[in-house]
């Protein structure tokens, strides 16, 4: 076991550029600080953290910056990791970067930390060479979480453009005579069909007697336009709030909607992109299930339709998004069916699982969507 350690140490420090040099004393930096790191000492001690004759370590420097090689034939899950990042956490290092690179069996890991010495911070570099026969932490990459969103459904060939797709799909419906149609086709291709809500004050009178937004409160105008919305829709997912506007970003407005919603019993809504202090803080003390747009691709659609589906993948990292497309951007739906790669690298959701809730759990698919 001697013999592989240090043929694994020695695979470790060849790895390093050439400019590395052992360090020894640097009579300046201990002149500096009582506080300098003694770097064979904290490598010993991270290498004794898997026990003994499993994991040998170096001290160095590139580029006049600290570094500790470490070299293990053992294994590196999470648990390992959590166990390195809080021994340092502990000695007051601060964590500033980390990448890796894993093949096979074998990983490289490197951190950067930073740590005060006297009135200065320095960078600390942690490289670590693993093999192990089990798992390596970070060999196996969560896929980006996207849920798409298609904005103001209204006709029967948006739908079709937007459903050659091939992925799961949230169509916000525009309420018109011919919506339920729309959404019992939805229902059929097994999509989402959400409620497009126009707050635009136009949209609650005649287009030549647009009420106020005082005439819309004191009347109490909303609760009755979102059940006539509905009626025209049918039975939905949730509500979505497609625009800031001066009806959806006032606190009393704000209240209104999301009272007649609960009214309607629906609690999922999903907020425009665009942040507003009083609608978001209001639906979060009303208790509404409530989400927010994360990036709205009508630019793209219109500039560069090609380069969406890379760009969601930037932003979506490992985590979750919701993209928004308007309807009636049928070329662009084509082209995001031609230049869709299906590698597993991102996984397409219904938007409902991003409220909570979770794929066939009942037959009553909507009772989740309600208080």
């Amino acid at each position: 076991m001697k013999t592989v350690i240090q043929y694994l140490a020695l695979l470790c420090l060849l790895g390093l550029s050439s400019s590395y040099v052992l360090m020894g004393a640097d009579p300046e930096a201990a002149e500096a600080s009582d506080e300098a790191i003694d770097l064979k000492a904290l490598g010993d001690e991270m290498a004794g953290l898997w026990g003994e004759k499993v994991c040998v370590a170096e001290p160095g420097s590139k580029h006049e910056e600290q570094v500790i090689s470490i070299a293990c034939n053992a294994e590196y899950t999470s648990a390992e990791r959590d166990k390195v990042l809080d021994f340092l956490f502990k000695k007051g290092f601060l964590f500033r970067g980390e990448s890796y690179d894993i093949k096979g069996t074998t990983g490289h890991y490197w951190y950067r930390f930073e740590h005060r010495e006297g009135n200065r911070m320095r960078s600390v570099f942690v490289r670590m060479h693993i093999t192990s026969q089990g798992a390596l932490w970070g060999s196996v990459k969560p896929p980006a979480r996207v849920a798409v969103y298609i904005d103001n459904l209204a006709t029967a060939d948006e739908l079709t453009a937007w459903q050659t797709l091939g992925i799961p799909l949230s169509f916000g419906l525009k309420p018109t005579e011919n919506a339920k149609e729309l959404a019992q086709q939805i229902d059929e291709y097994k999509q989402e069909a959400w409620l497009a809500l126009d707050l635009r004050q136009g949209a609650f009178t005649e287009p030549d007697q647009s009420a106020s937004v005082r005439d819309i409160i004191e009347q109490d105008l909303i609760p009755s336009h979102l059940k006539n919305s509905l009626e025209q829709t049918g039975d939905v997912w949730g509500i979505v709030v497609r625009d800031l506007n001066n009806i959806a970003t006032t606190v009393a407005t704000a209240r209104a909607v999301f009272s007649a919603i609960k009214a309607e019993d629906k609690s999922y809504v999903l907020l425009p992109a665009k942040y507003n202090k009083a609608l978001s803080t209001t639906a979060n003390v009303m208790d509404m299930n409530a989400r927010r747009v994360t990036y709205d691709m009508g630019g793209m659609c219109a500039k560069s339709p090609s380069k969406i589906w890379s760009y969601i993948r930037a932003k979506a990292g490992h985590g979750q998004v919701i993209v928004r497309f308007p309807a009636n951007a049928k070329r662009c739906a084509h082209t995001l069916s031609r230049t869709l790669r299906r590698d597993g690298r991102t996984e397409f959701r219904p938007l409902s699982t991003f409220f909570g809730y979770a794929e066939g759990a009942t037959s009553e698919k909507k009772a989740g969507a309600g208080n």
